[in-house]
């Protein structure tokens, strides 16, 4: 600046020497002279005065001729140039400040975002972060510490190992540890830290030294990161570690790893406990050593069951020999481990297999006599049955049942019993040849197999067996029991069938062997009349059970037709048919017997008693023109509590009126079951039912117990009542049983009357009613009750 004001000083002192050249006398006060140089014309402008103006023209030529002065530009050319240089000089210096100005500003923004930066990651970082000085005290530390100790423990006048978060051996350590990175050691520790939010925190700490600034002061950074989650896991690690090697060696199981030539390179505990060896008795022995037999060793085993595809698992079992000389039944199980090595997990069923050979002779042996029971010997005559088909064989089957053996149980007991059949079973079983299949099927039953014997052998058997029996003697407590038993006897040859077909065919001939009179045998022929009889019996019975599964009990209907003029309402006994699979109608003549014999009459009965009644109840016009509908029921019914409730609740329930019911029983049943028969004929009239006995005259002292029965209605016998046109002992009986049934008061049904001779008969002596083919078959019930309503309506 000072050269500029120089510079423009020189520039006007031409115009001052000008100014010099003028009068004294003329004002320069405020004017201003103008030089035209082409026209050499001066202009004069003068100042202001009194608020007017004027412009003076002044002829040159009229005024002193001054020499013109030469132009500034040329007089100061020199210096114009210097100047020139010095202004570019000057700009370029000014621009390189500039540039420079710029820089050093760019340079100090980004080392304050550096620092500001520098700064955030100091005060951001998830580690511990402090700068100590050289006493160790705490110059500058990052929020993260801060936040560590808590804010009141921070303390920036004593060192960081006085600080009250530091246990006792901790705070040691950090002041040793300080110590040795003052000397530009560099040093790593875990120390342990109280945090003041959850507890002791292990820290993973780095003290080393700072490079000295200018002033040379020494400094340290103090670095640490939260290791507590790490040493946790650690522990845990090392717990179960310990839990692993303690679960190895106690496992229940043996555990053992064996290289590619089968010698164990580990063993648990447990399996050098069961083996009875110690460890190193067993580590680097061949497995195979302890095998018994000649059992593969692991690697030929899995070698030999490669086969399967995917296959990864391997197991058998086998038994081990143990330092004792026991033996062990152990399941393995192999599995291919690292480095070619295979990890064998055994595991003792020992007690297993004593189990499952237990149960596999409990199986097949009864539990009382030690005898095969009933599936092995079922089993045995499968195969027996078999071998006669296909092989010609001729076999024989025994069906033993003991005689009168409930007479036992029921005076001694049933621990005499069970005695007493222990002593049978022995005695059998000395008698019994030794391929011979003997067996307990259950109760007094027992059966023999003979294999390969003739009809004859298998008779003189059967004949040592009663002659044994017969002979042998039982005792219980000072009382004397004899045995006697019924044999049925089936060969096994091409004529048997299936294995349930001969044993059902061996009992029919036992029940008959029975029937004639007990203590022998009976040979099943397939043409013998009797055994035939039973094994339709045996066939009913399944049928009968069918039939209630699958309700195919049909309700067929007899009239019976009063013999005394003016009775014109309907009057019928209910019969049952089964209808068999074939659609064909099976009579109660074939499947009754087997009903009553193998107790399923009562299920009969029960059936038939509610289906009655409730067609009854479905058809109300059928209950008006009703006099009496008879149903029949078994002498099993009666000693059947279940049975005589559940026959009064129906009848409660119906609504019907009881007087049109009546229930028949068999004298034979009545007189056999005297006391209940009673009772419950009280209790069907205390409902106002009758009560019909069926069958009358058919036992040997039915008159005696006639006056002992509440009943309403006599069934006269049809044995009696088929011959009395022809036969007068027939005649006789029917006569006093009709005249003994009137003194008393009851009212008489004749059954089987087939002609007209017979219905004179009955009418002569008086009879209520007459039953039978003259007045038409049975029918179906819905069918009978039409044409008998259709009947009355035509009268």
């Amino acid at each position: 600046m000072r050269f500029l004001a120089v510079v423009l000083f020189c520039g006007m002192m031409p115009v001052m020497a000008a100014a010099n050249s003028l009068p004294l006398n003329t004002s320069f006060v405020n004017f201003s002279i103008l030089y035209h140089p082409l026209t050499r014309e001066v202009l004069i402008n003068p100042p202001l005065v009194d608020n007017t103006s004027a412009s003076v023209n002044v002829d040159l030529s009229s005024l002193p001729q001054i020499k013109p002065s030469e132009s500034w530009f040329h007089r100061y050319q020199r210096e114009l140039r210097v100047l020139a240089v010095a202004f570019g000089v000057l700009g370029g210096v000014i621009a390189l400040l500039t540039m420079v100005i710029g820089r050093l500003r760019k340079g100090e923004q980004r080392l304050q975002q550096s620092m500001a930066l520098f700064e955030g990651v100091f005060d951001q970082s998830f580690q511990y972060i402090g700068i100590l000085d050289a006493d160790g005290v705490l110059v500058s530390g990052n929020l993260a510490l801060q936040e560590l100790v808590g804010r009141s423990v921070v303390k920036y006048d004593r060192s960081m190992w006085r600080w009250y978060c530091w246990s006792s051996p901790a705070d040691s350590q950090l002041k040793q540890a300080f110590m040795s990175a003052s000397c530009e050691q560099p040093i790593r520790m875990e120390l342990v830290i109280q945090s003041h939010e959850d507890g002791n925190r292990v820290l993973d700490v780095a003290i080393k030294r700072l490079p000295e600034d200018e002033s040379g002061v020494a400094q340290l950074l103090f670095e640490a990161r939260d290791v507590t989650t790490r040493h946790q896991m650690e522990e845990k690690l090392r717990e179960r570690e310990v839990s692993y090697r303690l679960l190895y060696e106690q496992q229940p199981v043996m555990l053992l790893t064996v290289d590619c030539q089968s010698r164990i390179q580990s063993v648990n505990q447990f399996a050098a406990d069961l083996l009875g060896y110690r460890k190193r008795e067993l580590l680097g022995h061949k497995v195979e050593h302890f095998y018994e037999g000649g059992e593969p060793m692991p690697q030929q085993f899995i070698t030999h069951a490669l086969a399967s595809v995917g296959q990864r698992v391997w197991r058998r079992q086998l038994r081990y020999c143990c330092a004792d000389g026991r033996k062990v039944w152990i399941r393995e199980t192999i599995r291919q481990a690292q480095n070619r090595q295979l990890l064998v997990v055994g595991e003792d069923i020992t007690s297993t297999r004593e189990l499952e050979v237990q149960l596999a002779y409990q199986a097949c042996h009864d539990y009382l006599t030690d005898l095969y029971n009933r599936n092995h010997f079922e089993q045995a005559l499968e195969w027996a049955l078999v071998e006669a088909q296909e092989k010609g064989a001729q076999h024989a089957m025994l069906y033993i049942d003991l005689d009168q053996f409930k007479i036992i149980n029921d005076t001694a007991g049933h621990e005499a019993g069970d005695e007493a059949l222990k002593q049978v079973a022995l005695l059998l079983k000395g008698l019994t040849p030794e391929k011979a299949t003997l067996a307990r099927l259950g109760g007094d039953e027992f059966a023999i197999i003979l294999n390969h014997c003739n009809q004859e052998a298998a008779i003189t058997f059967s004949r040592e067996i009663l002659h044994q029996l017969e002979a042998a003697e039982f005792y219980w407590q000072n009382t004397r029991f004899s045995f006697s038993a019924s044999i049925g006897l089936r060969l096994i040859n091409d004529t048997a069938g299936s294995p349930q077909q001969v044993h059902a065919q061996a009992d029919t001939a036992c029940y008959a062997a029975k029937d004639e009179g007990r203590n022998r045998y009976h040979l099943y022929h397939p043409d013998d009349e009797e055994l035939r009889r039973r094994e339709r019996e045996m066939a009913c019975v399944s049928l009968i059970r069918w039939a209630l599964a699958e309700r195919k009990l049909e309700l067929y209907a007899q009239q019976i037709s009063p013999l005394a003029a003016g009775r014109e309402r309907q009057h019928y006994e209910i019969l049952v048919r089964i209808r068999n699979e074939a659609g064909e109608i099976v009579p109660p003549g074939l499947f009754m017997p087997a009903a009553e014999r193998y107790n399923l009459a009562h299920r009969i009965d029960r059936y038939v008693v509610s289906e009655v009644i409730d067609w009854l109840v479905a058809h109300p016009e059928a209950v008006d023109a009703l006099e009496m509908c008879a149903i029949n029921l078994s002498g099993q019914s009666m000693g059947d509590r279940g049975f005589v409730h559940f026959l009064v609740d129906k009848i409660r329930q119906s609504g019907l009126p009881t007087r049109k019911l009546c229930l028949e029983i068999t004298e034979t049943a009545a007189i056999g079951n005297m006391s209940e028969a009673i009772c419950l004929f009280t209790q069907l009239q205390a409902l106002g039912c009758r009560i019909s006995l069926d069958d009358f005259g058919s036992g040997l002292s039915s008159f005696g117990y006639l006056k002992r029965m509440p009943v309403d209605i006599i069934k006269i016998d049809g044995m009696f009542v088929r011959d009395m046109a022809d036969d007068e002992m027939d005649f006789a009986m029917v006569k006093a049983i009709n005249e003994l049934a009137k003194k008393m008061g009851k009212q008489t049904v004749a059954e089987f009357v087939e002609n007209e001779a017979i219905l004179a008969h009955l009418e002569a002596l008086g009879v209520d009613y007459a039953q039978g083919y003259l007045f038409g078959q049975p029918q179906p019930l819905a069918e009978l009750v039409a044409q008998l309503s259709h009947r009355q309506e035509v009268v």
